[in-house]
């Protein structure tokens, strides 16, 4: 019995073996052709990983990221909780399921997905912003400042994060925190034609027409299409 078992017993560790080669071969196939926009073709080879390895967090989380390149976020959605199902400690793919129920505007689900990366990595600084975001559409502008803060004691350079936070104080009427917010915005990436335009309209509810009024002429030049508009009426 013991030559003929233990030739089957090495058989069955060689095709287990040959089996995680061909799905770490798939993986790799597919990674590639998703970082050369192939994304249709990615699906397909993490979907035969998937068939061989079921219980493959990775190829679950892949094809989801896959899927949510092609607008496909329901799909992307099912992914990454079969990946959370194998591997509840996924950062990423809570992460990325918060963003794909963002854009399908399930905000609530998406700040419980934000909420949980940061209870696994509270380093992990774009759950901060992306959360700030979502809280800023549900109007809960206070929760949101929190977050955009939170996100910008990590990364303090980041221009988007102080440009969020700005608009959220403009909309609870904190101009002039706007403003200053507005600057770090610009001093961080002065580049950008909306950074000038918020400002512009921040600097007119305060009655600082000159300075908005300049604003909308440098957004003008990054090409803005509105602040033209905006200065025929606060600029004659």
């Amino acid at each position: 019995m013991i030559r003929i078992i233990l030739p089957l017993f090495l058989l069955c560790i060689n095709i287990t073996i040959k089996a995680q080669n061909t799905v770490s071969s798939l993986l790799q196939k597919g990674n590639e052709k998703q970082v050369n926009g192939n994304f249709k073709e990615a699906i397909k080879d993490y979907s035969e990983a998937i068939k061989l390895d079921p219980k493959n967090a990775d190829a679950f989380y892949y094809r989801g990221n896959a899927k949510s390149e092609l607008d496909d976020f329901k799909g992307a959605i099912a992914d990454f909780t079969e990946c959370l199902k194998i591997d509840s400690k996924y950062t990423h793919a809570f992460y990325n399921r918060g963003n794909n129920y963002y854009e399908i505007k399930e905000y609530n689900k998406a700040i419980d997905d934000f909420t949980q990366t940061l209870k696994l990595d509270s380093t992990y600084f774009d759950g901060y912003f992306d959360r700030g975001n979502c809280y800023y559409k549900t109007g809960n502008y206070q929760k949101a400042i929190i977050d955009f803060s939170n996100g910008l004691r990590i990364k303090p350079d980041f221009a988007d994060g102080y440009y969020d936070k700005a608009n959220t104080e403009f909309a609870l009427q904190q101009f002039d925190a706007a403003i200053l917010d507005y600057n770090k915005a610009i001093e961080n990436n002065p580049n950008e034609d909306d950074y000038y335009f918020n400002r512009a309209i921040t600097y007119f509810n305060l009655e600082m027409n000159t300075e908005g009024c300049n604003d909308l002429t440098k957004a003008k030049e990054l090409g803005d299409k509105e602040a033209e508009e905006y200065q025929k009426e606060f600029c004659k």
